[in-house]
């Protein structure tokens, strides 16, 4: 950012130590202890040394949310944090919330440089604006009880506390909403039980702003926040660069195109599900700060290239949902585009979960139009006494089922998805052993997965089938059953 806009603003949305200090006013205290060489491990998760139990971190100083404090004799010499260790316990945040360690060895792994200032925290004899943490929280290990203290061969110790746990949870909840878990969730739910006709303008939406907002951060690479003075609460997407902020983008996508496409279809109060959508968004984006993974930049570019792609998009999705619905050709075409577009995907510097991720939302979005293209083209004729010739004109009244359909409703969520899984899982399965052995691999190694040649389809074509299956075939199982959703077939047949 220019010297200009940083003084506009009063600081650089880019610099991690906002992201820091929104962890610190959230509840969360980090804290930095270099630790001796020689320092053991006690059973009990105290540091041994000299064959004792009760030897504290032995460590000239030590850091809490990049301030330094004195260290000796197994204390903390500080009087505005109230935090210190005791014969190597962590005695903040234990009785209110828990404590969780990572590890700096193969994990914030700095080679701490002969310097003073790292993002402007002063660290005596040790450094940073040059140095590179490298993070990898395989070995990352949780405290107990607060105790500090594990062998390992790094030269700091990294603890923080939650203080606040509801924050805690409701921010991870908040993150979870741009999960693979969630899209599971969300995509059948609402077109098993809701309505498809909706869902589909809000999937071609997501899809574009996925791509696109994953693609950035591979051209873009932009780093994400530094850790310290940040903590990463979060290991799922820790390889992946930061701008843009991708769940941010998603946090604006979803929520707002379900408002955008309910809206004259539905009769209910915009007002209430304006701020609904607001609430979505800002929780979505602030819970990116809290678990240390976005700087304040990386949100704000974002939501802004959302409301960009949204604005590009929307003139376009109505003739891009009829062509992939009724088309004779949409099928192979649209299968034919998304393969390709995973092979032009930005080339990496280093293996990170974007690509894969970006190939299972193609999946995901072709596998779900090519069901219900299917059941366009191949359906039993039982069906047509499902579709209605001349459906209700919108807008349809927006309330409460009754209490048999919302158990009917239950039931198709919870048989369906753990049919989905189940075939997912099997699909993941087959697929990843049947390329592993076609290239003479090993496909137990986790760094089987990074071949392009095993990750590209492995994640498309299982995804692919999955989502195919959750849109034609499960339908069509709830059909036998007696517990199907009427309007499902109508919303196909008619477009309406």
């Amino acid at each position: 950012m220019t010297d200009l806009g940083k003084r506009l603003l009063g600081f650089s949305p880019s610099d991690s130590r906002i992201t820091a200090e929104f962890q610190r006013i959230c509840g969360i205290k980090i804290h930095y202890a270099q630790k001796d060489s020689k320092e053991g491990s006690h059973h009990n998760g105290l540091p041994a040394s000299n064959g004792g139990g009760n030897s504290s971190i032995n460590c000239p100083s030590s850091y809490v949310n990049g301030t330094n404090h004195s260290f000796s004799n197994g204390h903390f010499h500080e009087a505005d944090l109230k935090n210190h260790h005791i014969n190597g316990i962590c005695q903040n945040g234990v009785a209110n919330g828990f404590v969780k360690k990572e590890s700096i060895s193969n994990g914030l792994k700095s080679r701490i440089k002969n310097s003073s200032e790292t993002n402007g925290s002063t660290k005596t004899g040790h450094s940073s604006n040059n140095q590179t943490y490298d993070q990898d929280h395989s070995k990352s290990k949780p405290l107990v009880n607060g105790h500090v203290g594990e062998e390992d061969n790094s030269e700091w110790s990294v603890s923080y506390s939650v203080e606040n746990p509801v924050l805690y949870y409701l921010f991870s909840f908040g993150a979870s909403l741009g999960n693979e878990i969630f899209y599971i969730l969300f995509f059948s739910s609402t077109l098993w039980n809701f309505d498809s006709y909706v869902v589909r303008k809000v999937l071609i939406v997501w899809c574009v702003i996925m791509y696109l907002g994953q693609a950035a951060k591979d051209y873009i690479r932009w780093p994400r926040p530094k850790s310290p003075p940040v903590v990463r609460l979060e290991q799922r997407y820790e390889l992946e660069y930061g701008m843009p902020s991708t769940h941010a983008m998603v946090g604006v996508a979803i929520p707002f195109g379900m408002l955008i496409y309910m809206s004259g279809r539905y009769e209910f109060h915009f007002t209430y599900g304006l701020l609904f959508a607001i609430a979505w968004s800002i929780l979505v984006s602030f819970s990116r700060l809290y678990l240390g993974m976005h700087s304040v930049l990386d949100i704000i570019a974002g939501i802004g290239f959302a409301i960009l792609l949204m604005g590009a998009t929307a003139p376009f999705v109505d003739q891009v949902d009829k062509f992939l619905m009724h088309h004779p050709h949409a099928l192979p075409i649209m299968v034919a585009t998304c393969i390709i577009l995973c092979f032009l995907y930005p080339s990496l510097d280093k293996w990170s979960t974007a690509r894969g991720d970006t190939t299972l939302v193609l999946g995901v979005f072709s596998g779900i139009y090519a069901g219900m293209w299917l059941t366009g083209k191949f359906h039993p004729s039982d069906v047509d006494y499902f579709v209605t010739p001349m459906p209700e004109a919108p807008p349809f009244s927006l309330a409460l089922p009754p209490v048999p359909d919302m158990l009917l409703a239950l039931v198709r969520q919870v048989v369906g998805v753990a049919i989905v899984v189940v075939v997912l899982t099997g699909l993941k399965f087959g697929i990843l052993n049947a390329l592993a052995n076609l290239m003479s691999l090993d496909p137990k190694d986790p760094n089987t997965k990074r071949h392009l040649a095993v990750e590209l389809p492995y994640k498309y074509v299982s995804y692919f089938l999955s989502a195919a299956a959750a849109t034609y075939v499960m339908p069509l199982l709830f059909l036998r059953l007696g517990i199907a959703r009427p309007s499902y077939y109508s919303e196909i047949f008619n477009l309406t």
